[in-house]
């Protein structure tokens, strides 16, 4: 499920209940705030603001090891990208994995990065990717 959807259809407390015991144990932390200062990851597109991704890492991509590494969480997240939705339970929600956000730990996402992926990086992605994850 995803917040679109809940926020628009009639879904009881006790239903949300049940989805808050099983996916939201693993979400990311929701940024503190969305008018400054978030960025999304370049690999998944998880928005949070510079200070979580520097205490906590982005949960999606462990192998970046951007906790308490200031210039890591400058050369793998991106403060330009546009858009953003929030999914509770991104196996079940059509939406996320229409935007291939499936196997994602819930939480908010960016739709889209508007910055070029800096070439290193570039190639730890696709290191990772060949390596099997």
């Amino acid at each position: 499920r995803d917040l679109i959807r809940d926020w628009s259809s009639d879904v009881c407390s006790s239903d949300l209940a049940d989805t808050a015991t099983k996916p939201l144990d693993t979400a990311a932390q929701p940024p503190r705030e969305f008018q400054k200062h978030t960025r999304a990851c370049f690999r998944c597109k998880l928005v949070k603001t510079y200070e979580q991704f520097f205490e906590e890492g982005c949960d999606n991509c462990a192998f970046f090891q951007m906790i308490d590494d200031r210039d890591r969480v400058a050369e793998c997240t991106t403060p330009s990208y546009s858009g953003i939705v929030s999914t509770i339970d991104p196996a079940e929600s059509w939406t996320a994995k229409w935007l291939r956000l499936g196997k994602m730990v819930p939480g908010c996402y960016a739709l889209e990065i508007n910055d070029d992926v800096p070439e290193g990086i570039q190639q730890e992605i696709e290191d990772r990717m060949e390596g099997g994850r």
